[in-house]
């Protein structure tokens, strides 16, 4: 049976962010999941609702990878101990309480991004390819502002107990690249960091195929050194990057509340 890769999406998209990433992890033979989150009605939607969908994408099956990306991230990290995936990837991720929360936080009830203007997609995805964005544009959706509400006042969580990457966009200008290096430590993780990246770009940008090849190698032969899948990263041009133990950073300090 091919190894399990599920991938949460963040705010506002949808399993197609993923587009760069499952067509990566699928030469070399995972089997990838991408759920859609849904909900019928967006004002009465519970960060909960959520997390219990990307726990039921798995079918009962362990996953060998769990990657989350912004919102995603926090999914992510909150399905991990129900789901146990033998590795978890948090991707520009949003934070839980013992790193970040601003108490006053308060989004609409519906965060309108469906049908938006087009400039607002191009100011988004600044490092993408304008195909990238034509494709992007018309697939964004509603979000449910009673969940971005949530994380923002803080959501308790502990540190998750498997192999965890951090991928840190360096440009990210929706959450500071400071605050994910702080998660990096807390979740004592390995992070990669990408100079100058958008908060999009570690899935949509120009990129997106590079970091995809990069948490493949931080993944290693244990779940592809039986087939040919290996032997292809380690020649894939792509190949090579630096990454750091979090046991290098400095001592985790909780960021004080807006």
């Amino acid at each position: 049976m091919a190894p399990l890769a599920i991938m949460v999406h963040g705010a506002g998209g949808g399993g197609w962010e993923w587009i760069v990433w499952k067509a990566e992890f699928e030469r070399l033979g995972y089997e990838v999941r991408t759920p859609t989150l849904t909900s019928p009605d967006l004002t009465n939607t519970k960060l909960t609702d959520y997390v219990d969908q990307v726990v039921r994408s798995a079918g009962g099956r362990r996953p060998a990878v769990l990657v989350g990306a912004s919102m995603g991230g926090m999914l992510a990290l909150l399905a991990a101990p129900r789901l146990n995936p033998e590795r978890l990837v948090l991707v520009c991720s949003t934070v839980p309480a013992p790193i970040y929360r601003n108490p006053k936080a308060k989004y609409p009830p519906i965060l309108r991004w469906k049908n938006g203007p087009y400039s607002d997609t191009v100011a988004s995805m600044p490092d993408s390819t304008e195909e990238m964005r034509r494709f992007a544009h018309p697939r964004w959706r509603d979000e449910a502002g009673s969940v971005l509400t949530a994380i923002a006042r803080g959501i308790p969580a502990q540190p998750p107990t498997m192999p965890t990457l951090v991928i840190v966009p360096e440009g990210d200008g929706d959450i500071p690249p400071a605050r994910q290096r702080a998660l990096a430590r807390w979740a004592r993780a390995e992070t990669i960091s990408y100079p100058g990246m958008s908060h999009v770009g570690p899935l949509l940008s120009t990129k997106a195929d590079k970091v995809a090849w990069d948490v493949l190698t931080w993944l290693g032969p244990n779940r592809l050194g039986q087939n040919r899948g290996w032997d292809r990263l380690r020649s894939h041009p792509r190949l090579g990057h630096s990454t750091g133990q979090s046991a290098s950073e400095p001592p985790l300090t909780q960021v004080a509340p807006l």
